[in-house]
């Protein structure tokens, strides 16, 4: 039958052209070379699953029984993220006693925290922080261009509050954090020293006799600027401005003065809430200047910078609801204040 020969002749094609060639055997053989490396592969991950597992639990349960922060750094993502993940963890075991104030403190590797579609990063963070009884969990990310910063993500229970109630913040590193000198890597130490302990920010939570070292650290890591993000370098500046205001020395007096005049004299525009601390900070460095060598122009620029920092609060919101309410409580005792008099007089203006 011709479809009987059709047959019998491309069979005797494929044995000629193709099953008498070496080039299938060797497929045949890579291919499965090919499965058996992908079943080795997921048989390796599945074992270190169960290992990270394993060490993540007895990790946790040494970490109970520690005393002490316990701060907790997972793997970055992105570029080199890990390299600089690393670097921070080493930092912080070598410079965290400068911004712990004697407090005892250990850091340990975390697990990455992947959202799902019902739990975000942040609530894997806390179940975290809750099974290891840390304080601190830092994880971060880089973006895919060269130059872009790394953007540092910290939920931190600030000493007194539960993983449930823990307080979450961004800032951000360097793009060449891992290369960066000793002030580079302090900088990183300090912005989570700072979720960790938030009375840095506030500067009077802390006497002047133990705020000087830190403010003398934070003077080396702003002494080149250009190494840091912009967002930060502004973070650091704002705390080292409060704490010298609060120390009171004659070099701090002046370093703030520099550094606010050279704030507001950039040609890029600051937000507001930047600029109005950086005129307070001057006027208040100013007027402390004069306090010891009286100058009438320096007070008048103080008082300048006041009066605009005074002006630019007026149009905050906040303050504009506080004003409000504080003239409805005037009105409400005046109210009140008329109507006894009124009781008590009958009414008569005598």
């Amino acid at each position: 039958m011709p479809s009987t020969e059709i047959t019998s002749r491309l069979a005797d094609i494929y044995a000629q052209l193709i099953g008498s060639s070496a080039l299938w055997p060797a497929v045949g053989l890579a291919a499965t070379a090919l499965v058996g490396l992908l079943v080795i592969a997921l048989i390796a991950r599945l074992a270190f699953g169960v290992i990270a597992r394993i060490a993540d639990a007895v990790s946790s349960r040494k970490r109970r029984q520690t005393q002490g922060y316990c701060i907790g750094v997972a793997p970055f993502a992105g570029r080199k993220g890990r390299a600089a993940s690393a670097v921070l963890i080493e930092s912080l075991r070598e410079d965290l006693k400068h911004f712990s104030f004697g407090a005892p403190y250990e850091v340990v590797s975390a697990p990455i925290p992947r959202a799902t579609r019902t739990i975000g990063m942040r609530d894997i963070a806390r179940r975290w922080l809750s099974r290891s009884s840390a304080e601190v969990m830092v994880w971060g990310h880089k973006d895919g261009k060269s130059t872009a910063p790394i953007k540092l993500d910290i939920l931190s229970c600030q000493g007194s509050l539960t993983p449930r109630e823990a307080k979450h913040s961004r800032v951000q590193l360097p793009a060449n954090f891992a290369r960066g000198n000793e002030a580079v890597h302090r900088a990183g130490v300090y912005l989570i020293a700072r979720a960790l302990q938030p009375g840095l920010a506030i500067a009077t939570a802390f006497r002047p006799e133990r705020l000087a070292p830190v403010a003398d650290i934070l003077t080396e890591i702003l002494a080149n600027p250009d190494s840091l993000p912009d967002d930060t370098q502004l973070l650091l500046e704002t705390d080292y401005c409060a704490m010298a205001l609060h120390i009171g020395a004659e070099d701090g007096i002046d370093r703030v003065i520099s550094m606010r005049r050279r704030r507001l004299s950039r040609p890029d525009v600051i937000d507001t809430e930047a600029q109005i601390a950086a005129r307070i900070d001057l006027g208040r460095a100013l007027l402390a200047k004069s306090e010891k060598s009286f100058d009438p122009v320096r007070v008048r620029e103080a008082m300048d910078h006041l009066k605009i920092a005074v002006e630019l609060l007026k149009l905050n919101p906040t303050i504009q609801l506080a004003t409000h309410t504080s003239n409805a409580v005037q009105a409400g005792q005046r109210m009140l204040q008329n109507r006894q008099r009124f009781s008590v007089t009958g009414g008569s203006s005598i």
